[in-house]
C-alpha cells in the first residue's frame, strides 16, 4: 500500500513538472513572439520613415508653371524664377516677395486653396524692387500691408532712376525699418532683418526655423552681377556670410532663386566662389582676354554640369558680369605674350 502511495504521488509530481515546463515554454513561446512583433514594429516604422518624401516634393500645387511646395505645416513657397513665400498662421497669410506679373493670379488663386477662410495681411518684400507693382497695388487697396526696408538717401536717389519697379513716387511701404523689425501674429514671430546698405532683407520664421533670404542668395545658379550699382561678388559672399549667423544644421533656408538649401550649402557656396575669383584673377594677370575666358570656361566646368548655368543668368552672363568687375578693380589687363613681358622686364633691368 505504501509502495502505491508513493508511486501514485510520483506521478502526480511528474505531471505537476510537466505542466509547469509546457507552461514555462509557452510563455517564452509569446514572449519571442512579441518581440519579433515589436522588431518588425520598429524596422516597418523606421523603414516608413526613410521613405518620407523630402521636402521639395511635399503637398505640391500646380497650375500652369506656378508650383506651390508645402515646406512644413502653413510655410509655403511659389518656386520659380524668383521664389516667393507664404506664411498661414490662423486665419492670417504673409507673402514673402512676388514673383512676375504675369503669375501672380494663378499665384493667388493657388494659395486660396490653402484655407479658403484666409486673408493676406501683410506683404513683405525683402528688397526694393519689385516684380510684380499691379498685384502689390492691388492688394494695397485691399488692405494688405507693405513692409520693407526703410531706403538710403543714396538709394532712394537711384530708385527715381528705376521708375516704377521700385519704391518711388507716391508709392511706399506701410511700414518700413532701418535693421530689425518683428512681426507678431497670434503666438507666431516673423524676424525681418537688414542684410545690406543696398536694402535687401531677410525673413527668418523662428518658431519654424525657415530662413527666406530674398535676392542676395542663390542656390545652385549663377547670382546676378551688375558692379556699375553695387551687386559685385564681394557683396554677395558678404551677405552669405551674414545669413550664417541667423542659421544651424537644422534651419531649411529657401534662396531667392533656386531649390530649399541648408548651412552647408551655403558655406559650399562661399568655398566655390572665391575658388573661382583666385582662378580668374590669375587668369586676368596673365593676359587672358574675355573672349579666351569664355572660350576655355575651365574654372566653371564643373558648375555647368551641374546646372548652374540653366537659371536666368547664364554661363556666359555670369563669367562676362565678373570679369568685368574684376578687371575693372584690378585694371588695365595686359594682353603681352609671356615673352613680351619678359622681354620688357629685360630692359627695365639694362636700363
Amino acid at each position: 500500500l505504501v509502495i502505491l502511495i508513493k508511486i501514485k504521488q510520483h506521478k502526480m509530481y511528474r505531471k505537476t513538472i510537466t505542466i509547469a515546463l509546457l507552461l514555462f515554454l509557452s510563455l517564452n513561446s509569446f514572449a519571442q513572439q512579441d518581440g519579433v512583433k515589436e522588431k518588425e514594429e520598429y524596422y516597418a516604422k523606421k523603414k516608413k520613415m526613410m521613405e518620407i518624401p523630402s521636402p521639395t516634393s511635399i503637398n505640391q500645387i500646380e497650375d500652369g508653371d506656378s508650383r506651390l511646395i508645402n515646406i512644413l505645416p502653413g510655410v509655403y513657397y511659389f518656386e520659380g524664377n524668383y521664389n516667393m513665400g507664404v506664411y498661414l498662421v490662423e486665419d492670417d497669410l504673409t507673402l514673402i516677395d512676388t514673383q512676375e506679373e504675369e503669375k501672380m493670379s494663378r499665384n493667388l488663386n493657388i494659395i486660396e486653396r490653402i484655407n479658403k477662410k484666409a486673408s493676406v495681411k501683410y506683404l513683405i518684400s525683402t528688397s526694393n524692387e519689385l516684380k510684380a507693382l499691379k498685384t502689390t497695388k492691388d492688394l494695397k487697396t485691399d488692405g494688405v500691408i507693405l513692409i520693407s526696408k526703410r531706403l538710403t538717401e543714396e538709394n532712394q536717389l537711384k530708385q527715381k532712376q528705376v521708375g516704377e519697379s521700385g519704391f518711388s513716387g507716391s508709392f511706399k511701404p506701410d511700414f518700413s525699418f532701418t535693421e530689425q523689425l518683428n512681426l507678431n501674429i497670434e503666438t507666431k514671430t516673423i524676424e525681418i532683418a537688414s542684410i545690406n546698405n543696398e536694402g535687401n532683407s531677410i525673413v527668418y520664421l523662428p518658431n519654424e526655423n525657415v530662413l527666406f533670404t530674398g535676392a542676395v542668395y542663390t542656390h545652385k545658379k549663377y547670382p546676378y552681377l551688375d558692379y556699375k550699382n553695387g551687386v559685385t561678388i564681394e557683396s554677395i559672399l558678404r551677405d552669405i556670410s551674414k545669413i550664417t549667423d541667423f542659421v544651424d544644421e537644422n534651419t531649411i533656408i529657401v534662396p531667392g532663386k533656386g531649390t530649399l538649401a541648408n548651412i552647408l550649402d551655403l558655406i559650399n557656396y562661399q568655398k566655390v566662389m572665391t575658388n573661382i575669383i583666385k582662378q580668374l584673377v590669375i587668369m586676368i594677370k596673365n593676359g587672358n582676354t574675355l573672349e579666351t575666358v569664355l572660350a576655355k570656361k575651365s574654372i566653371i566646368n564643373n558648375l555647368d554640369s551641374r546646372g548652374f548655368g540653366d537659371g536666368s543668368v547664364t554661363t556666359e552672363m555670369f563669367l562676362t558680369s565678373l570679369y568685368e568687375e574684376l578687371t575693372y578693380q584690378l585694371g588695365p589687363v595686359d594682353t603681352r605674350s609671356p615673352e613680351e613681358r619678359a622681354m620688357e622686364r629685360l630692359k627695365e633691368m639694362q636700363k
